[in-house]
């Protein structure tokens, strides 16, 4: 069999299509809340390295931190299965024990109104409340946990790389033009994703 270099080149550009579009195929760090479905409960079937309580756990963290107005949140970016997907498959056993302990030391500092330990259940206000009392405590230093510092960093950080936060919280232009260093901030409205 005589391959001429075209038809070889040909062959190399249909394989690196197909792998470039099987990359493309997976949609659920994407998919928005369908009727009927609670985010809260998509998430936690997900069940890979963090167990299904730990999951619903960090996408209430992850819908309180930053929620869905009128630009989407957190868990319609697909923010906790994309910590899921790297404590699963890149981190390694001392990075996912840190995790593991981590969130289950954020999760006894929340305590609801009625003493209970379950953030996840909590309505939407009352998971507010809970939330910026603790974060006042941790930031003020009353409450130690480093943890959620990270944790919360990671989650703003998660959601500002993704494609929903810098396209649709932050403007996006893929070619900024002029550069002008110091203008109101009034005049853009918005901070910019490049």
């Amino acid at each position: 069999m005589n391959i001429q270099r075209r038809d070889a080149m040909k062959m190399l550009l249909a394989i690196s299509a197909s792998g470039a579009l099987a990359a493309c195929g997976d949609q659920s760090k994407t998919d928005t809340k369908q009727d009927g479905e609670d985010p809260l409960l998509k998430y936690a079937e997900a069940g890979k390295f963090l167990s299904m309580q730990e999951m619903a756990f960090l996408t209430a963290m992850a819908a309180t931190i930053i929620p869905r107005t009128d630009t989407p949140g957190a868990v319609e970016a697909g923010i906790p299965q994309t910590i899921q997907d790297l404590l699963s498959t890149w981190g390694d056993d001392t990075v996912r024990q840190y995790w593991r302990s981590g969130l289950q030391s954020v999760q006894a500092g929340l305590k609801g109104a009625d003493g209970s330990n379950d953030f996840a259940t909590l309505a939407a206000n009352a998971r507010e409340a809970v939330l910026a009392k603790f974060d006042a405590g941790v930031y003020a230093n009353t409450i130690e946990n480093d943890f959620y510092k990270d944790f919360k960093s990671t989650i703003g950080s998660a959601y500002y790389m993704s494609e929903t936060g810098a396209t649709e919280e932050l403007i996006y232009d893929p070619v900024p033009g002029d550069f002008k260093g110091c203008i109101p901030f009034s005049d853009v409205g918005k901070a910019w994703a490049t």
